[in-house]
């Protein structure tokens, strides 16, 4: 009976500290994702596609929103850096025309904002 008690409490330790370190796992691919997802959108960009511009503005959107409130309660200064670009990108998806010069210019700072994320 002891012996059992003691492989739940060792078992329920090795699961807490598994979703702790899969915490900054999952943010961090996250960062990463969305990463791989910029690099899309700026062949989409220099294409002229607006489709897939807005296709990968909206993946950009749903990956940032699995790992968003990390960020911010973590990393506060970086959530803003990241906020900011993405923001613009979002806005200008939207447009009939996206701006390449715009739309370059957020990814880079979006890509850059995204490295600090730990």
């Amino acid at each position: 009976m002891k012996l059992a008690k003691v492989f739940l409490s060792l078992m329920a330790v090795v699961l807490v500290l598994a979703a702790c370190s899969s915490k900054s796992g999952s943010t961090k691919d996250g960062a990463k994702k969305m990463q791989d997802t910029l690099v899309q959108m700026q062949k989409n960009v220099d294409a002229g596609d607006t489709a897939q511009i807005k296709k990968n503005a909206e993946e950009l959107e749903e990956t940032w929103e699995g790992f968003e409130d990390d960020v911010k309660k973590n990393q506060a200064d970086v959530y803003g850096k990241v906020e900011d670009p993405l923001g613009a990108i979002q806005t200008g998806a939207k447009q009939s025309k996206p701006d390449p010069a715009v739309m370059k210019d957020q990814i880079t700072k979006l890509n850059e904002a995204l490295k600090l994320v730990k």
